[in-house]
């Protein structure tokens, strides 16, 4: 049987388990949007990062646990900015399921509106309402039950296929609300 490609391209930790995301750092700026004038502590987290943590994530399934390893030259380390680092990470994935949230009751109510509005267009043709006498009528009432299906077609693709989507998206931002964040200092060589 093939070795599964996150444990070839994945190291394991030792004690736990995890999979390790290492992320080498040549200074703890590099986490952050380099066109955030904002100070240190409050800047946006860095979009090729977050993709870089996305991806790696979804590399790996989501029974397994994850551990986010910062390596950075033991001489830079510094606790404070490691733990603004923490913090913005936790406080990104919180505000990125806060919206994933908000997204799927939209898919919720906008599912529930469309097939509202596809019965009701099945109910108007069925019942007769538009007089259809003439080509005009005819063509309307055609129009409703095509409407009708158009608008059902909506409900039950929001409902089952974008949900479905977005329920993947909050579990794996969930996952990374609960992952671990650990430091390494490396030894970097001179350049001489």
């Amino acid at each position: 049987m093939p070795i599964p490609y996150h444990k070839k391209a994945y190291k394991q930790d030792h004690e736990t388990g995890a999979f390790l995301i290492s992320v080498f750092l040549d200074t703890y700026e590099d986490v952050f949007d380099d066109w955030d004038p904002t100070p240190f502590k409050k800047r946006d987290i860095e979009d090729e990062f977050l993709d870089f943590l996305w991806d790696s994530a979804e590399d790996i399934p989501l029974k397994e646990d994850l551990l986010i390893v910062f390596r950075i030259d033991e001489k830079l380390r510094d606790e404070k900015k490691e733990a603004q680092i923490v913090h913005a990470l936790k406080n990104h994935f919180e505000y990125m399921l806060s919206k994933s949230k908000r997204a799927f009751r939209k898919e919720q109510n906008e599912s529930l509106l469309y097939f509202m509005l596809g019965i009701s267009f099945f109910l108007v043709a069925y019942l007769n309402l538009i007089e259809s006498t003439n080509l005009v009528g005819k063509i309307l009432e055609d129009g409703l039950f095509v409407g009708a299906w158009v608008f059902m077609w909506e409900s039950f693709s929001n409902l089952f296929i974008e949900s479905k989507n977005l329920i993947y998206e909050q579990r794996l931002i969930k996952r990374f609300t609960h992952t671990p964040v650990a430091y390494k200092g490396i030894k970097k060589e001179s350049s001489t």
